[in-house]
């Protein structure tokens, strides 16, 4: 794995029910599912041939018999929050550039992938901000170790699924890391980012 880019999924299997509870509860189960099962299917076929390796880390170890990933490396995500989820995975890729970013962010290509393993060359850190306040990437060099630098306070006490997330993340880290910024993209969490997102769908589709 020395001198590769992992880049990692984080993902759930798209079963009724079980994923963007919040968007759920808003818009309806069977419009969650199929918003995320696209998103996640469309975000995998762009990004599976990239200049990297792919692997997805999923949230139980049942999403790992799911169809969509069929043919991609899969690992479990330990037990925690969400926090600590990302911390071990990333820690699990030691030796390479790695990256983790979200499944339901529909704007993601490869160019804002190979952009961000870019500015690992010469930092540390990198994260992908969200327009609502937290982010859909995150990433670290092949030469640094999450826990070992950072004492394992690294996105500790941060309040997720907010605005607060990334500036709360940030605040976990000591003034000496390099920290690098992606490029912005927005996330679907929400009744209000999902009507954005059909528009914009229906203006790229009347082109």
């Amino acid at each position: 794995m020395q001198n590769t880019n992992q880049l990692i999924i984080f993902a759930r299997a798209p079963v009724y029910g079980r994923v963007k509870q919040r968007l759920a509860n808003q818009i309806g189960k069977s419009a969650a599912l199929e918003f995320y099962r696209d998103t996640l299917t469309a975000v995998i076929a762009r990004l599976k041939h990239g200049p990297w390796n792919l692997s997805v880390s999923v949230a139980t170890p049942g999403d790992q018999e799911h169809a969509v990933f069929n043919d991609i490396e899969t690992t479990v995500q330990p037990c925690g929050d969400l926090g600590v989820r990302m911390r071990s995975v990333l820690d699990g890729y030691n030796g390479c550039n790695r990256i983790i970013i979200g499944s339901d962010i529909p704007g993601i290509e490869q160019q804002h992938v190979q952009r961000a393993f870019a500015l690992l060359t010469n930092n540390d850190l990198v994260f992908g901000p969200a327009t609502d306040g937290g982010f859909w990437l995150v990433g670290c060099s092949a030469e640094h170790r999450i826990c070992e630098r950072t004492n394992q306070v690294f996105m500790n006490d941060v309040r997720w699924s907010g605005r607060h997330a990334l500036a709360d993340t940030l605040k976990t880290l000591p003034p000496q890391m390099r920290v690098a910024t992606a490029c912005t993209l927005s996330d679907v969490d929400d009744e209000q980012a999902y009507q954005h997102f059909l528009k914009q769908r229906s203006g790229m589709a009347g082109q």
